[in-house]
């Protein structure tokens, strides 16, 4: 900690170093947190003068000491540099003037100054305002309102304003649309010159039925003795996307695609993420490839990284594959890649015993699916299985991360790794007791064996009636990763070199990636242009954080408005987080979490609650206590599960219209092509 203050240190007035940090301020309204962005360090708390000179997301510079408690605190002392150059939020009226109140506890009130032109002012309506003036000490922010969004009731609507909030555009700029038009439709011949030629070679996709496009593909080889050769071929975005041009600063900018339940927001015009750099079967395409020959024991003993152009044989679904791995039969399949299939699920099994041998973690958290009709009003929500497909290619992805992270390790070549620490000691303490009251072992949690003590917990965890509860919460405990020009390693993976590779039509540290590694394949340094490492690792992990938390709060709101229509009504649940004011609960099987005001509590406590009120504007539930807590079980034993009953049990199933039951979201997303 002291390392990360080495400038500016002078002793505080609780006895401990105050120095001057900066970083991302998360807005609460009455507090704030200065999100940390150095790695073993916790964010922090914000509270005092200063607070009402910085809105949400602004870099500000704060006197930083630590407290008795060992939580960090301090106060903003200067506003770095301003996030947004807009508000959102809702339009009142104050007395005869106007004023943009921004999401609840977010920040304080803006004044409105003036009204664009063909804007009409109404009372209640989400809008957003374009700030002319930033707030001082003692002075809120003013500004013009540009746009109505509408009512905050409206699914639509309050989904536009948590994309404006959080800078998400939907909308390409024409320069950008054009550069990537001017591609072309297909991909020309001249266009491989140099690079290997894997048409003959068994290549197949492997997403959700409901994915657009395909960006990684994969290929195995039996090379004999028990030794196999698996390619993951990746599509070559650094191609098409060049450094300093109009395209690439719009992707940098975005730095990640987002996924909502209604929408797509992609990092990259569809006329590359769609066309030219989605892997379409029997189309070329030019792609990066990572070789790993494999032996019998899961070791990789051998990389290789090309430039390749491939002819995908197939696009497969997670269900397809599921067949053929469990025996069955699959139409129109060529034998060759029929067997290369089932060879690649024995080999799933070897890869992810032998992760999990060296320490990996995996979380086993349910993963829902939420339908939307074209106006963004949520038709349903089903529950998605996990299949073997879907760990398959998650093996195959974070092999493949490893083996380039190592490959451009060893080559000293500079790129963005995929960070992430060990988790802070003090939360693995918290954890501990949480456990322990579920009447779980979790006492060797701590030091140096803490990843083994953690698998050890997960696997208590496998037939335990909090199951969900009890991944959740490790989750929760664990530090967020981040992209950095510097590592000690992945600690969920249990990996000492890990990069995103494999996904660079979403996400733009994968394509950072791929520069680096078409830089070492033609014996160049590659300096990632003007644009220094640590400060892209800070703006992709900050771009990444406002997608997943625009992600979350666009399902909290669907989840919401499918709820309402239950107010009043009986559930079962588990508290999961306790806070001054009471206690989060997670509703039964719904993926829902609702506030109950009761203090007392503890995480893992069985509660029997009633749905008192649904917030549909701002995806907030609140609960009150139908039944006196059920009593915690013992350690050593597990409590016993209550099956919820008949109409009081919020049925899944109720809304379910499958459209996919795999893991796929959309455009490739799923299981193996997550956040990790």
């Amino acid at each position: 900690m002291k390392k990360h203050w080495k400038k500016n240190e002078r002793r505080g007035a609780a006895g401990g170093h105050e120095a001057l940090v900066e970083g991302v301020i998360q807005h609460k309204g009455t507090f704030a947190f200065l999100l940390s962005e150095k790695p073993g360090t916790e964010d922090v708390f914000i509270q005092g003068r200063g607070l009402d000179m910085a809105m949400d997301g602004d870099r500000v510079q704060a006197r930083v000491r630590p407290e008795k408690t060992g939580r960090l605190a301090g106060e903003i002392v200067k506003v770095v540099k301003r996030a947004h150059s807009t508000m959102v939020g809702v339009l009142r009226q104050v007395r005869s003037s106007w004023a943009l109140f921004p999401e609840k506890g977010s920040a304080p009130p803006a004044i409105v100054a003036g009204f664009a032109q063909k804007i009409t002012p109404a009372e209640g309506v989400l809008a957003v305002l374009e700030v002319k003036r930033w707030p001082e000490s003692g002075a809120p922010a003013s500004g013009i309102v540009t746009e109505i969004l509408g009512d905050p009731g409206d699914i639509r609507a309050r989904i536009d304003s948590i994309l404006r909030a959080r800078s998400i555009n939907e909308v390409f700029p024409k320069e950008v649309l054009d550069q990537a038009a001017a591609f072309g439709a297909r991909l020309e011949p001249a266009a491989w010159k140099g690079r290997e030629i894997l048409f003959d070679l068994p290549v197949c996709t492997i997403d959700g039925a409901d994915a657009k496009d395909f960006d990684d593909a994969v290929s195995l080889e039996d090379l004999g003795g028990g030794n196999l050769r698996l390619g993951v071929h990746i599509a070559d975005v650094a191609n098409y996307v060049k450094s300093g041009t109009a395209l690439d600063k719009e992707a940098y900018e975005r730095a990640t695609s987002v996924y909502l339940p209604d929408r797509v927001v992609p990092m990259l015009p569809p006329a590359l993420s769609d066309n030219l750099c989605s892997l379409v079967p029997r189309q070329e395409r030019l792609t990066l490839s990572a070789f790993m020959d494999i032996d019998r024991n899961g070791k990789v003993f051998k990389r290789r990284l090309a430039e390749t152009v491939i002819r995908s044989w197939r696009r497969f679904t997670y269900e397809e594959v599921q067949t053929l791995l469990d025996g069955g039969k699959v139409p129109d399949l060529h034998k060759s890649i029929g067997e290369a299939v089932r060879r690649m699920g024995v080999l799933t099994d070897v890869l992810y015993r032998r992760r999990v041998a060296r320490g990996a973690l995996d979380f086993n958290l349910p993963e829902y699916k939420i339908n939307a009709d074209p106006h963004g009003r949520p038709l349903g929500v089903s529950l998605r299985p996990r299949l073997k497909s879907h760990r398959l290619i998650e093996e195959f992805m974070l092999l493949a991360n490893e083996a380039v992270a190592t490959e451009l390790y060893n080559a000293k070549m500079p790129f963005l790794h995929r960070r992430h620490d060990a988790p802070d000691p003090l939360k693995l303490k918290a954890l501990s007791s949480a456990l322990g009251e579920l009447g779980l072992s979790a006492g060797h949690i701590h030091g140096p064996n803490a990843p083994k003590g953690l698998q050890d917990v997960l696997r208590q965890a496998e037939n335990h009636p909090l199951t969900t509860l009890i991944n959740s919460l490790m989750v929760r405990s664990m530090r967020q990763a981040v992209y950095s020009p510097e590592s000690e390693g992945h600690f969920g993976i249990a990996t000492r070199f890990y990069s995103h590779f494999t996904s660079p039509i979403r996400r733009y540290p994968d394509l950072m990636t791929h520069r680096a590694v078409k830089s070492l394949l033609r014996g160049k340094k590659e300096n990632h242009g003007a644009l220094p490492l640590e400060k892209a690792g800070i703006h992709c992990s900050e771009r990444e954080r406002a997608a997943s938390d625009a992600e979350h709060k666009s399902v909290d709101i669907m989840r919401a408005e499918m709820l309402k229509e239950l107010v009043g009504s009986v559930m079962d649940g588990a508290v999961t987080t306790v806070i001054d004011s009471g206690a989060f609960v997670m509703l039964g099987d719904t993926g829902a979490e609702g506030l109950l005001r009761v203090n007392g509590l503890r995480p893992g406590t069985k509660v029997k609650v009633m749905l008192a009120s649904v917030d549909t504007s701002n995806g907030k539930i609140d609960l009150s206590l139908e039944s006196r807590p059920q009593q915690q079980a013992r350690p050593g034993q597990a409590p016993q599960a209550d099956r919820p009953a008949g109409r009081d049990r919020w049925k899944v199933s109720k809304w379910t219209q499958p459209r996919d039951s795999g893991r796929g979201r959309g455009r490739g997303r799923g299981r193996g092509r997550g956040r990790r």
